[in-house]
């Protein structure tokens, strides 16, 4: 789907060919609509899955639709075939247009990536297999990865030529630690997802890589049933955006904190809790934002579309 006159066309339903490259499925597919979960796959198994430019495109604009559309709670990205991406496809060329000035260019990468970050539902990777380049640093925005020890992973920039893309200078070192970004990135090799040099950037290790996939639905499912979007949104935008000391980190928890205490979602939970019931939290970010949100002064990269619902159109 496309934006228009700056706003963004809810699909009724999440359904893209099989053969699309970036194929996006309702859970379950059988569903007549749009559902709670909703499955992005990598569809370029004979590349292993290595990114095009329009899959990268393909991606931005699909995490800026279920960011507005309020049925969608959770988003699984995960990889067709043994792997999850090989990165960009280097058979391409990937080169910058010579008639854009160097400050105006925008990597693809960091547009995914920052589609990520702002997106509003939780996104959960599961790494069906090597993730490496891109196939790794555009992921980093998730709120979730899982990932298997048997599979590997890597930043081979310096073995290519290259230097950071989709905004991983800002992710990896706070996921790792400088130390071991700066190893990463100096040896540019592969390792598996156990390796210390890996240690921060994974949620929850399984066994086997074609377990990953399953419980990254099942973890999807059990968000649905049990948890706050809206919460779970504005506490990762308190990590994330967090303050640079104790002291201003409790002027900006304090009115937000006070805002969820009378929040819809609360008293739901609450009722939920007395009942021995599932909460049905009703509350919509977009409908009870918090006065002091965003408490970031935010950067004009894009302007921020609004939803248009109604449209007959599927994704």
């Amino acid at each position: 789907m496309q934006a228009l006159g700056g706003n963004i066309e809810i699909p009724e339903t999440y359904t893209t060919p099989p053969d699309s490259h970036v194929r996006i499925t309702n859970y379950p597919e059988s569903a007549g609509g749009a559902t709670p979960i909703i499955v992005a796959t990598l569809n370029r198994p004979e590349k292993l899955n290595a990114f095009t430019g329009e899959m990268i495109l393909s991606l931005e604009s699909f995490f800026r639709i279920v960011d507005r559309d309020s049925r969608v709670k959770v988003v699984v990205l995960t990889g067709g075939g043994r792997a999850f991406s090989a990165g960009i496809d280097l058979s391409l060329d990937s080169r910058a247009p010579t008639d854009i000035p160097p400050t105006e260019v925008r990597d693809v990468g960091g547009r995914l990536a920052l589609a990520m970050y702002n997106c509003s539902k939780t996104v959960i990777v599961a790494y069906n297999g090597l993730a490496v380049g891109i196939g790794m640093t555009s992921t980093l925005a998730a709120g979730i990865r899982i990932a298997s020890p048997k599979s590997k992973f890597g930043f081979p920039f310096s073995r290519i030529g290259l230097t950071m893309e989709s905004a991983s200078s800002f992710f990896l070192p706070r996921m790792v630690g400088y130390s071991r970004a700066t190893y990463l990135l100096t040896t540019g090799a592969t390792y598996p997802a156990d390796s210390k040099a890996l240690d921060g950037i994974f949620s929850e290790l399984v066994a086997e890589p074609k377990a990953v996939f399953p419980r990254a639905l099942q973890l999807a499912e059990e968000l649905v049933d049990r948890v706050s979007t809206t919460a779970i949104h504005l506490n990762r935008q308190l990590i994330w955006r967090g303050a640079g000391t104790a002291e201003e980190a409790h002027l900006m928890d304090s009115p937000l904190l006070a805002d969820r205490f009378a929040s819809r979602d609360h008293d739901e939970a609450k009722r939920a809790f007395l009942n021995s019931g599932k909460p049905d939290f009703p509350d919509e970010l977009e409908k009870n934002t918090p006065p002091t949100y965003p408490w970031w002064s935010e950067i004009a990269v894009d302007p921020k579309p609004k939803a248009v619902y109604g449209s007959r159109s599927k994704l």
